[in-house]
Order: structure tokens, then C-alpha cells, then sequence
């Protein structure tokens, strides 16, 4: 029992660390949009780097899920 509050407990560490980071991610996409000067010229590009915070939310949302899961159905004990 204590190993899937433990794990539950981390799976929202992780989540709340990801998404924590979450604000500097769109900031830095931002920034590099403006200085690099791609939104005019290269469209393509652009829509794809502001794809990055996206990406990154869904990857840190997927492992805190994955976390939350294996303790779920495991019983903490990852395997």
C-alpha cells in the first residue's frame, strides 16, 4: 500500500516538474521565432518549432501517466 501512495505521489511530482517547465519552454520557442525571423520566411518551420511546447506537455503528462499506471495495476512494483 505504501509503495502506490509513494508512486502516485511521485507521478505528481513529475507532472507538476513538467509542467513547471512549461512557461520557459514557450517563452524559449517564442524567442526563437523573433530572433531567427523564420515566421516570414520559412512558415513551415515556424508552425513546426511551435509544435515543441506541445510535444513536451504531452511527453511529461504520458510518463506521469505511465508512472500513475504502474502503480495502479502493479502494485507499485513496476513489473
Amino acid at each position: 500500500m505504501l509503495r502506490n501512495i509513494t508512486a502516485v505521489i511521485f507521478a505528481v511530482i513529475t507532472l507538476v516538474a513538467f509542467l513547471a517547465i512549461y512557461p520557459t519552454i514557450i517563452t524559449s520557442t517564442q524567442a526563437v521565432l523573433a530572433v531567427a525571423g523564420l515566421t516570414a520566411t520559412f512558415p513551415a518551420v515556424a508552425s513546426i518549432i511551435t509544435l515543441i511546447p506541445l510535444v513536451a506537455v504531452i511527453g511529461g503528462v504520458s510518463i506521469a501517466g505511465l508512472i500513475a499506471y504502474v502503480a495502479a495495476k502493479k502494485g507499485g512494483s513496476g513489473g
